[in-house]
């Protein structure tokens, strides 16, 4: 094809038909022609052109049918059509361009006049071609990648399944299944040198797990990347990867169950008990916080209601720094959201979702949209679980309806909105948060 691209010219008089293709040749346009309307369609049926010049006085078919036929078939529908005709009625243009044309110059024309309208029009249909095959190309490789993705399930849900019994590296005896999440799959296990029962997380695999170099990573910040030093935060024992190439994280053993089960179960939640689960999560966040570590992944899955061996509720943050463990790197929505972005749709703050610079505020929005959660009954952004873009462009876009149906004292309820703020900067620091949330206790 001509660097230009390929037009075709359709008009009943072969003088117009050469000099309009005199001029097309002379910016190296590929030129074709056609001396009536039904020639015209015969021509981009077989061989459709980059865009048609048309005139709309023909015998046989006139211009607008022509045009109508040419957006009728899926195959010429997006070729780009400019009229080009001795009638310069309004009422004659406004007829074209409701048949499908796209500009329109009268007769008799000036060769830059042509020129630049029909260069501008290429330009924009061949930005679109681009434009669709790019999005034919990554819908293609976002198939290709759900494929993976599904191959990759399959297989580590047969090896979770066939892994009761195993002993990673002589070590740590896994037992029975007792969770699964986004990053693996818990086990209940027992460390054999003390005879200790613990639980030991096994990792899904990751992009890059295959690399050697991904897995020293693993292997050299293993503790250094989980460890947080507070008692609210679940305690990080060992970590590793086994001999067969299991990637492992071991842990104190918990008992009791989740955030995510209670609400399940309770509905709503009342202020003060609100502030008795949320208090110590603000807490150990603010301690992190202040040592320059945001968890990206605050959610009522991640909550953990321990009960102690003397019957007491310790409030555990689960899955700190685990993100960071696996080498999972962000990107903006723009990329693809699933993928790469650290943590639930429903529970991401707007800067993150938008791909921008964030903080430890990342968190406190997250410890907000919970609070909500446990107060109303129901999230901010009530949109169904498969449709995660749509949960972003709402948390981004959209004010969270007021809790008018809940009653709470103003203090909760201006907490929770100064939590939801989409302005990192009116949001309070979860040290703030703490200080309130023990008030409410």
């Amino acid at each position: 094809m001509a660097p230009g691209g390929t037009v075709l010219i359709v008009d009943d008089n072969e003088k117009n038909l050469e000099l309009l293709g005199d001029v097309l040749r002379s910016r190296a346009y590929r030129v074709r022609g056609a001396l009536s309307g039904s020639q015209a369609l015969k021509i981009a049926a077989t061989r459709p052109p980059d865009l048609i010049l048309l005139d709309l006085q023909m015998p046989d078919t006139d211009g607008y049918e022509v045009c109508r036929r040419l957006k009728h078939d899926p195959a010429t529908r997006e070729i780009p059509v400019i009229v080009i005709s001795a009638l310069d009625d309004v009422t004659d243009k406004v007829k074209a361009f409701e048949a499908g044309a796209v500009d329109y110059v009268t007769k008799p024309f000036q060769a830059p006049e042509v020129l630049s309208r029909v260069g501008a029009h290429l330009q924009l249909f061949q930005l679109q071609r681009d434009l669709e095959r790019k999005n034919a190309e990554l819908q293609k490789s976002n198939e290709e990648l759900r494929q993976a993705q599904a191959r990759t399930e399959r297989v580590f849900s047969a090896l979770a399944a066939a892994l009761p019994g195993t002993v990673l590296d002589e070590k740590y005896r896994l037992d029975e299944r007792i969770g699964t999440g986004g990053y693996g799959t818990v086990f209940r296990a027992e460390q054999l040198g003390l005879k200790r029962p613990v639980a030991v997380k096994v990792f899904r695999p990751w992009e890059g797990a295959d690399n050697s170099l991904a897995l020293e990573r693993f292997r050299r910040e293993g503790i250094s990347a989980c460890r947080l030093n507070h008692p609210n935060a679940v305690s990080v024992l060992d970590c590793g990867i086994s001999s067969s190439g299991i990637a492992y994280l071991v842990m104190e053993l918990l008992e009791g169950d989740t955030l995510s089960a209670l609400l399940r179960s309770a509905g709503r939640i009342a202020p003060s008990r609100c502030a008795q689960i949320l208090g110590p999560v603000c807490d150990m966040l603010a301690v992190a916080h202040e040592a320059g570590l945001v968890h990206r992944d605050i959610k009522p899955d991640n909550v953990f209601l321990h009960r102690t061996p003397r019957g007491d509720e310790m409030v555990k943050v689960l899955d700190f720094g685990i993100a960071k463990l696996i080498g999972d790197v962000e990107e903006p929505l723009s990329h693809t959201l699933t993928r790469n972005l650290v943590g639930t749709p429903s529970y991401v703050c707007p800067e993150r979702l938008s791909g921008l610079d964030y903080d430890g505020r990342a968190d406190t929005y997250s410890v907000g949209v919970m609070l909500y959660q446990m107060l109303s009954g129901r999230l901010p952004f009530p949109l169904p679980r498969a449709n995660a873009f749509a949960a972003a462009l709402a948390a981004i876009q959209r004010e969270p309806p007021p809790l008018s149906d809940v009653e709470l004292p103003t203090e909760v309820e201006t907490l929770v909105m100064r939590a939801l703020a989409k302005e990192p900067s009116r949001r309070p620091t979860a040290r703030e948060m703490t200080a309130a949330l023990k008030a409410w206790a």
